[in-house]
């Protein structure tokens, strides 16, 4: 019985270790903003959808973003795009924790507007003196794997991106933000909507 328990806590550690846990950073009025974009998904769902919080909503962003990975889309010219759009918010916010900003890195970026993800584009932001909030969400091993590939793969096609998952994390999250501000056509709405009613049934 003492090995059978031995055995047990050593599969449980390996359950527990099947997850890493990443920060969402960002101004505290995109989290305000997130919590009623989810409130207006209850209402037009008539779902109670007891559960979908900003850190579901997070994680749909990063599984909407590993998807276009996984259909070897070509990325890269989206994330600089990205990086240019956001990266002051996102440095401020990483000053706020004392972490890794996007203002260390050096982005050979390619100019436009590139399409992704609902046919949303990367708005101008305005930085605003706002304070920021970091959300904690859980990422699989292997769906943290396949990105840290992805980065790899950039860096041998002489596309060197120095890009944490934290800091895509979190300028995905204020790019959706920024959209859902500017205002979603009906379509999109619709489509954004479908996709995460999918996700939350796969949660069985």
């Amino acid at each position: 019985m003492g090995a059978f328990k031995k055995w047990t806590g050593l599969f449980s550690a390996k359950l527990n270790d099947a997850y890493q846990t990443f920060q969402v950073c960002a101004p505290r009025d995109y989290f305000k903003r997130a919590d009623a974009f989810i409130e207006d998904v209850r209402y037009l769902t008539k779902e109670s959808l007891q559960g979908l919080n900003k850190a579901f909503l997070a994680k749909l962003l990063f599984d909407n973003f590993l998807e276009k990975i996984r259909q070897d889309e070509d990325l890269y010219d989206y994330l600089c795009s990205l990086s240019d759009a956001y990266g002051s918010l996102l440095h401020h916010s990483a000053d706020s924790f004392n972490t890794k900003g996007a203002s260390a890195r050096e982005l050979k970026s390619a100019r436009g507007t590139p399409r992704f993800s609902w046919k949303m584009n990367s708005y101008p932001v305005k930085n605003e003196d706002n304070d920021h909030l970091a959300l904690s969400i859980k990422l699989h091993a292997s769906e943290v794997s396949r990105v840290e590939v992805f980065f790899d793969d950039l860096r041998w096609a002489r596309q060197p991106l120095d890009m944490e998952i934290d800091e895509l994390l979190s300028l995905l999250f204020i790019e959706f933000i920024t959209a859902v501000r500017s205002g979603l056509t009906q379509e999109t709405k619709e489509e954004i909507i479908d996709f995460i009613l999918a996700k939350w049934e796969e949660r069985g």
